[in-house]
């Protein structure tokens, strides 16, 4: 890391590469113009000077994003269209004059306007902005209390109950959401149970926690499904990343509550087939601030769930939304939310297109690190424990042979551990024949291509 003292900083340049603390927090991202205000906030926490990686440190990074693939090309990721969720039945007919202080919002960029001049997202962004929101790593990590469980020990009872957990978990969760969005008063601690019983399982059992995230259910299901499997997503790049355990369970919760603004938009956008058009799309991006508002019905919520709930569609650069805030301004575990939002998003199947296959999805993950869109360091904590073939997924390797991912080696995200489940000659392994391939032990296996969830007709718990 080469130093640099603020007073050569300067203002109104667009700066061209990343900025950190001597501790290696990241305090202004690429690609942001810098102001006096960047400068009056450093000077409060007490930094004189900030560090910049070299070129050589830049290129290792890029490696690392990578990993080892170079077919990435030109993706383009289009979040107007890529991004839009699907209705859930509690939110048809409902509406934003239902969130206090809203009856009489207006349609489309005027209804936005009117939201984003809104008194909870402003006080908000002046905490932000005056530096009173910690979202660092504090205290022991969660990661270093983690085990894992090997393979032969998950009986077919314990495989059953997790997915039974799920389930219950995913009606809970039906439940919480449409109850807030018809004006019920919820205590937090309901929301934070569901969150805690993940927790659990990562501390025991994190590659199986993954695995259930890649549950998808019927389409009039979507954003409570979508919300519980975010939630597992963001638990396991929180823990990744080193947040303690009272900051994970704060992510996961705010997870959990990210869409509730969803709900409340008309069906007939959210199920559109073709393009939104203009007003289209600024409904869409009314409901975070409309989640924001909703949230005021949930007792007991800590300090940080707001923040994730808001801010889920912020970008790197600035140019998310509601409010196109920029790095320095995103609250960290929003950052978080961010990704897990965006893969679970991609990985889904639309009204306007198939879901892509997890392999695809993080290919498109990392393209938008590199664009500047979401937060690379946040993401590479997600590689580290998912790679970039993310557990659960089924591949076929250079030997023919089937599999399915079920672990992944930290040291290098194209080489995971492989459960061979199939055969070269096509056929399923019998159970006493089935074993594992740790592809970063044996060089001369790779993985050939990523396959569909349901190949051969393997089941979601098969070879775990």
């Amino acid at each position: 890391m080469k130093e640099v003292d603020l007073s050569f900083l300067q203002l109104g340049r667009t700066t061209e590469c990343e900025y950190f603390s001597a501790a290696g927090d990241l305090l202004i991202s690429r690609g942001v113009t810098l102001t006096q205000q960047h400068l009056e906030a450093l000077t409060r926490r007490g930094i004189a000077c900030v560090y910049m990686r070299e070129e050589h440190e830049e290129d290792e990074l890029h490696k690392i994003l990578l990993a080892e693939f170079k077919e990435l090309g030109n993706l383009m990721f289009d979040e107007s269209q890529s991004q839009r969720p699907e209705p859930a039945d509690a939110g048809d007919g409902a509406g934003p004059w239902k969130v206090p202080d809203f009856k009489d919002i207006k349609s489309g960029r005027e209804g936005l306007i009117q939201l984003i001049r809104s008194r909870k997202g402003s006080e908000l962004d002046a905490r932000l902005k005056e530096g009173h929101t910690p979202d660092r790593p504090a205290g022991p990590s969660l990661k270093d209390r983690a085990s894992q469980i090997k393979t032969s020990e998950r009986t077919e009872q314990y495989r059953s109950k997790l997915v039974g957990m799920y389930e219950d978990s995913l009606r809970q969760t039906r439940s919480l959401l449409s109850a807030i969005v018809s004006e019920q008063s919820i205590d937090g601690g309901s929301v934070r149970n569901i969150v805690e019983r993940f927790v659990r399982i990562y501390i025991n059992d994190r590659n199986i926690l993954l695995n259930l995230a890649t549950i998808k259910n019927k389409d009039n299901e979507y954003i409570f499904n979508h919300s519980l499997n975010v939630c597992i997503l963001s638990i396991n790049i929180a823990a990744s990343f080193g947040y303690n355990e009272q900051q994970v369970i704060e992510i996961g919760m705010g997870a959990l509550l990210h869409d509730l603004g969803m709900l409340l938009l008309p069906s007939s956008i959210l199920t559109k087939k073709g393009r939104l058009d203009e007003d289209e799309w600024y409904e869409i991006q009314k409901h975070p601030i409309l989640g924001l508002h909703l949230l005021e019905k949930v007792s007991r919520l800590p300090e940080s769930v707001p923040y994730v709930a808001y801010q889920s569609h912020e970008r790197e650069n600035g140019k998310g939304y509601p409010k196109q805030r920029s790095s320095r301004l995103i609250h960290c575990f929003a950052k978080i939310l961010q990704i897990a939002d965006v893969f679970e998003a991609l990985s889904s199947p639309r009204p306007y297109r198939e879901a892509h296959l997890p392999y695809k999805a993080m290919e498109l993950v990392i393209k938008m690190t590199r664009q500047g869109l979401i937060s690379g360091e946040f993401v590479k904590a997600f590689l580290e424990y998912t790679s970039l073939f993310p557990i659960g997924s089924i591949v076929e390797l250079s030997n023919g042979c089937r599999g399915k991912i079920i672990t992944a080696n930290i040291t290098s995200f194209a080489k995971p551990v492989v459960r061979i489940l199939i055969g070269p000659d096509g056929k399923a392994l019998p159970p006493a024949l089935i074993y594992e391939e740790d592809l970063a032990a044996d060089t001369k296996l790779q993985i050939m291509k990523a396959l569909a969830s349901d190949f051969n007709g393997l089941s979601l718990m098969e070879g775990f």
